[in-house]
């Protein structure tokens, strides 16, 4: 596997998740149906909200065919259970109550886990095969993706119904020993206040702060929650559902930060109830857990619909499970339709620390099953797996299964330091330049091009104001989008991306180094210069380790399918470098090992040729090879260790809570270090000789509390081990900040065991990796996939990409437009005008004489600074164009390109903004008490960053016009205030115009106030009204009391571009074939024309529906042309801009922050732009060259 082997030392069980539930469709048209990829989100409340909460444009809801994958069976048995309590409910109030207290209390009445042993009686018996679950009442809505997740699932449920047969003395000492853990995982945070969970109160967080805390202490001390409303029975049964888990058995192992409410929307119950801030009356607990229950209940009833309707002829709900690790079960998605040869160094193993191969069932999963599962997604929800498996080992695995569509969306989330600049954490999180690593995988965040978010991170800003500043991170969600936005993903238009071989090479190697900058001594060192809290939350970031050599070859691989260069020629000078480099202190330990895993993804260096490997064997005559006809590039090392090398630090290993696992060899000065290894507990059963020997792992399923050896293997060049003649292997723990007490243990080498390589007793040396199943693995294995290389004769549309002098970021983006059209050459060839205008973000527009032409980049450029390359005789014109995408975001006059839709297979598609249904969204009404408002006017201001804060003051004091962005949420803010009457008088009518003119070019109707709860924010519920000539004295009988939001000519603009946005985030009706947007390909119609009320920007097709209500209150003309908005505000973006977050005193940035403007270079003497006195530059040349591009933003201070 491509992460580090970590000890299972100090793990939790985490069976309830620590977010709040999200509409997993939010991204997709209603027209769609949704085959959705989930990970490690523990229970399944994203499921049951999707369920309620998504959008239909008829009574037929959408299909859902959702995929969980948990490590932990576990979880993945109380999800089972609770979705066939769903299918055998009777609908009465007193079973709903049993479901809710089995699935979220630690403690049960009577009535309560008599329906779960009830349940487990039913469930055991179907968990016997595959085929006895196929024929039972649950697997219409329940599918098992394989026969080892039925087992490991069913395993489970026969614990749970054991418990049921205990006689006294068994049941007293399992209640005591459950108490007992409960007080063991609480007492080290017995004098810490608990208040995560009011991230999911959202807007509200501030209102819930004390009652959040109260609550979970509550849950903690008795084992259930309590709403107020119902007579509480007595609760004294352990519920065995929070008991035993895979990696700690029957040990009580629950995170010590499990709380019930953290998966519901606590804003809807106290949004309305007149609470002040930071409330600390008992109701506001009982308010919080009745809002839980009553969101979970009507879940579940729309589950029950769901699945009570779910037959042949109507769109079907299906949940499939599946029991591993993610990685592994990627690449077994991926494997089914690209099976190339079998990784017979590298299997997937289902999960860490089991030689237990990955597989599917034939049945679901052939390429021929009459109905095949899904292997490509519209939707990856990865939870927070990022932060524990790696970022760029995820995407490596996820993005292949992404459909190739434009409303696809890969969601990943990340804990950010607040204290670091912004854009720094993120950085470091994608390990490299976010545009440049965007463009080498082919997704990229949609807020980093959009420039805004319409979910909130009011919570997240709260819990750093109260948190510890140096300790506190925030949680940042991302949507990754595949690049092109909004443009054909299907494949038609090819870009082919090429870079030069050098700076290629560069940028790769740039990577290289974040990627592995734990090995960084430098970074240790100015960390350790910092002031004490923020150095030790830098080395503790350093010693945060997820990235294998394997991670960087299968980067490497993944890259080579999308860039055209001279990939032996960069793979060569890669070589070099790492080879040169003395960056990283153990660089040239791994290197070996990096060589290994480049050539299993498909790299082969000259020197590791078959013939070059068997006449290295011919002279060095190694002892290990002499009974092997053939000795192929890569071999596998087997190390058997002792149980009882393990057994005597088995303490000191947890105590250290997750220490990280390695392989060495070593022979005289030689010291190789190999961090890809794959380990089991069991017994090792050796057959044959030579190339022909074999091994087979009888696992000890009592894992780490049995008393069998620990089985480790890693591959390794077959030419290094050659060389080693008298070396030796071994088992090592990687040295950590964590691990220091450990060394005084075990020694500075922290070696565990070492054997002599030729020592059969416990090394063995294999042509392929031991599994549980031996030499026949074909009927099991999924076979590892490599990517496809491009096809070298496939030109496409060639995009060269040129990078600045640091080879860190792009600088231009160079696309090559051959001319082929005759009449076109002779035009050119004729001295005709070339001019290029910026059409789109990422479109320029060509004018060749009289011809026109589109040219698509990749990422945004900026078409108003490029220049253009014409060769008249050789018939071919290039667009040099600046690319425009960073993480400096300083303020434009032109900001349309922020607000895509596109059409996905003849859908509109919104590109930067999820979508709401509107009918789910609870409405709330202002309290006559001001105070119990004062979380909404700071809510609405989270829409502006610092910079736009005083952009905004500098309007208002000197006059000065502020970008457009800050003057489209300033209105957005006046919107909000004035509808919400928290600037005084409430209003409900609105027109946009444009003073200049004189012009208004838009009615918008208020009609509620809603929260959009997923999102943690506000939305108005409105309707929009043109203005054209033909029915505005009509429109002004009906609309006479209006508040007018004044726009200039840009952000009248913007406005053009934003409400076909609006419209359609909340569209719940079909467009007409007729549809304008159709008609004239262009969302929104009439760009460029500004507030022209005669050139309605949207489509009519929405126009009167559902207008009831408005033809009552306004008149027929107003019903006839409304269509119904979803308005939200627009917050800044947390890693490109400070958002009111940042509370404390933030170190001075190190020359590691500041890098020169132009070129990148960082770590030198930087001079400063005299005009604006924060632009920074290493000479004089590149701030000469930068001007183009700085005086846009350049401002004099």
């Amino acid at each position: 596997m491509s992460h580090v082997l970590y000890w299972p030392g100090r793990t939790f069980f985490h069976p309830l998740g620590n977010t709040s539930a999200v509409c997993l469709t939010e991204s997709l048209p209603p027209e769609r149906n949704a085959d959705i990829l989930l990970f490690e989100c523990g229970d399944p409340r994203h499921i049951l909200y999707t369920v309620y909460a998504d959008a239909s444009i008829s009574d037929e809801p959408r299909k859902l065919d959702v995929t969980c994958c948990d490590i932990e069976a576990a979880v993945l048995a109380r999800n089972t259970l609770l979705f066939t309590l769903l299918a055998d409910h009777d609908d009465s109030e007193d079973r709903q109550t049993c479901i809710w207290n089995v699935f979220y209390h630690m403690m049960l009445d009577e009535a309560s886990l008599s329906l779960l042993i009830e349940q487990c009686c039913k469930l055991v018996p179907l968990a016997e095969s595959m085929d006895s679950w196929r024929r039972g009442p649950y697997s219409h809505i329940i599918v098992m993706c394989n026969s080892n997740t039925l087992s490991e699932i069913g395993r489970f449920w026969k614990l749970w119904l054991g418990t049921s047969s205990f006689n006294a003395k068994q049941a007293k000492r399992f209640k005591e020993k459950f108490q007992d853990g409960i007080k063991k995982i609480r007492k080290p945070f017995e004098d810490r206040k608990f208040i995560t969970s009011v991230r999911s109160a959202g807007p509200l967080a501030p209102v819930a702060m004390h009652a959040a805390a109260e609550q979970f202490q509550r849950f903690w001390a008795n084992g259930v929650t309590d709403d107020g409303l119902r007579r509480v029975k007595p609760a004294n049964r352990v519920n065995p559902t929070f008991v035993f888990s895979t990696t700690s058995g029957d040990e009580f192992s629950l995170h010590y930060g499990t709380d019930p409410m953290s998966g519901f929307h606590l804003a809807e119950t106290l949004a309305s109830s007149g609470l002040e801030c930071c409330d600390k009356t008992p109701s506001v607990i009982f308010k919080i857990v009745q809002a839980a229950r009553q969101q979970f209940s009507a879940w579940c009833q729309a589950v029950v619909h769901r699945v009570r309707n779910t037959s042949a002829s109507s769109a079907p709900f299906v949940v499939r499970m599946y029991a591993g690790e993610a990685l592994a079960f990627c690449e077994s998605l991926l494997a089914v339709n690209s099976p190339t040869e079998f990784a017979i160094h590298s299997p997937l193993f289902s999960a860490p620390w089991k030689r237990t191969v990955a597989q599917l069932d034939n049945v679901l999963y052939s390429p021929n099953a009459p109905s095949p599962a899904p292997t490509s997604f519209d939707v990856i929800e990865t939870s927070n797996l990022a932060n524990h498996l790696g970022l760029q080992n995820l995407l490596l695995v996820t993005i292949p299964l992404l459909r190739r569509s434009p409303s696809s969306t890969l969601y990943t989330e990340a804990l950010l330091s607040a204290v670091d600049p912004p854009g720094e954490g993120i950085l470091e999180h994608v390990c490299g330049d976010l545009s440049t690593v965007s463009l080498l995988l082919g997704v990229v965040p949609s807020a980093y091009v959009s420039r805004f978010t319409t979910r909130s991170r009011s919570a997240e800003i709260l819990l750093l104001a109260v948190g510890e500043p140096f300790t506190t991170p925030y949680l940042e969600r991302f949507a990754w989008k595949l690049i092109g936005f909004g443009h054909d993903t299907d494949g038609s238009q090819n870009l082919a991306l090429s870079f030069s071989q050098n700076q290629l090479t560069g940028m790769l190697f740039d990577i290289y180094l974040r990627m592995f900058s734990d090995e960084d001594v430098g970074k240790r060192m100015v960390a350790m210069s910092l002031d004490e809290p923020h150095a030790l939350r830098k080395l503790q970031a350093l010693n945060t380790i997820h990235y294998t050599r394997r991670s960087f070859a299968l980067l490497l691989a993944y890259i080579r399918t999308r860039i055209h260069c001279d990939w032996e020629k960069v793979l060569e000078d890669l070589h070099a470098l790492v080879l040169q480099d003395r960056t990283l202190i153990t660089g040239s330990n791994f290197y070996q090992e990096m060589v290994s895993q480049l050539h299993l993804a498909g790299f082969q260096p000259p020197w590791l040729f078959p013939a070059t490997v068997q006449e290295l064997r011919s002279e060095e005559d190694p002892p290990i090879f002499r009974r092997w006809c053939t000795v192929p590039e890569i071999v596998t090392v087997v190390l058997v260790v002792p149980r009882h090398a393990i057994t005597k630090v088995q303490s000191d290993l947890s105590d250290a809570g997750t220490p990280y696992l390695q392989c060495e060899t070593q022979a005289d000065i030689r010291h190789n270090i190999f961090a890809c290894i794959s380990a089991s507990y069991g017994k090792l059963e050796v057959s044959g000789q030579g190339e022909n020997k074999v091994a087979v792992v009888v696992e000890d399923r009592a894992g780490i509390k049995g008393a069998s050896p620990l089985i480790v293997s890693f591959p390794i060049l077959s030419t290094c081990l050659m060389t080693m003649t008298g070396g030796t292997v071994g088992l090592a723990v990687r040295s950590t900040i964590a691990t220091v007490p450990l060394s005084r243990k075990i020694g500075s080498e922290m070696r565990l065991f070492k054997a002599l390589l030729t020592d059969e007793r416990f090394v063995h040396v294999l042509s392929r990796a031991p599994t549980t199943t031996g030499n026949d693995m074909t009927d099991e294995v999924h076979p590892h996939v490599l990517p496809t290389l491009l096809d070298e004769t496939d030109e496409g549309y060639p995009v060269q990409v040129e990078m600045v002098k640091s080879n860190i970021r792009i600088q231009t983006l160079i696309a090559h437009v051959d001319i082929v059209n005759p009449a076109e050459q002779a035009a050119l060839a004729g001295g005709c005008a070339i001019i290029a205008e910026q059409l789109s973000l990422d479109e320029a527009k060509l004018h060749v004489g009289e011809y026109q032409r589109i040219v698509s980049f990749p990422l945004p450029i900026d078409v108003g600074n490029a220049k253009l390359r014409v060769a008249r005789k050789s018939k071919y014109i290039e667009v040099v164009a600046p690319m425009k995408l960073t993480l400096d975001d300083k303020g434009e006059r032109n900001i349309t390109g922020s607000f895509r839709t596109t059409f996905d297979r003849g859908v509109p598609t919104l590109w930067g903004m999820h979508r709401v249904n509107l009918d789910r969204c609870p409405s709330f009404k202002l309290s006559e008490n001001q105070k119990a408002f004062d979380w909404l006017g700071p809510h609405v201001a989270h829409m502006f960053s610092e910079r736009e804060d005083v952009s905004y003051a500098q309007r208002v004091i000197l006059g000065r016009i502020p970008d457009t962005f800050t003057s489209l949420k300033a209105s957005l803010r006046s919107l909000f205030f004035l509808a919400t009457g928290l600037g005084g008088e409430t209003h409900a009518e609105f027109a946009l115009c444009t003073p200049s003119k004189g012009d208004i070019y838009a009615f918008i109707l208020v009609t509620g106030i809603r929260l959009d709860l997923a999102s943690h924010t506000v939305v108005v519920d409105a309707w929009l009204v043109p203005k054209p000539d033909d029915i505005q004295d009509k429109l002004g009988r009906e609309i006479s009391s209006l508040v007018l939001i004044k726009t200039n000519a840009q952000e009248s603009e913007a406005w053009r571009h934003l409400l076909p946005l609006l419209i359609e985030r909340c569209r719940t009706w079909k467009h007409k074939p007729s549809c304008e947007y159709f008609v004239h390909g262009s969302t929104p119609l009439y760009p460029n024309a500004g507030s022209d009320p005669n050139k309605v920007p949207w489509c009519s097709c929405g126009m009167g529906v559902g207008t009831e209500a408005l033809r009552d209150r306004y008149g027929s003309v107003t019903a006839k042309y409304a269509t119904r908005a979803a308005i939200s505000p627009l917050f800044a973006v947390s890693y490109l801009e400070d958002v009111g977050m940042r509370s404390m005193d933030v170190p001075p940035a190190g020359p590691a922050r500041i890098r020169c403007a132009a070129c990148g270079k960082g770590e030198v003497p930087l001079s400063t732009c005299g005009r604006c006195k924060a632009t920074k530059y290493c000479s004089k040349d590149c701030q000469v060259k930068d001007w183009k591009t700085h005086k846009r933003s350049c401002r004099s201070i």
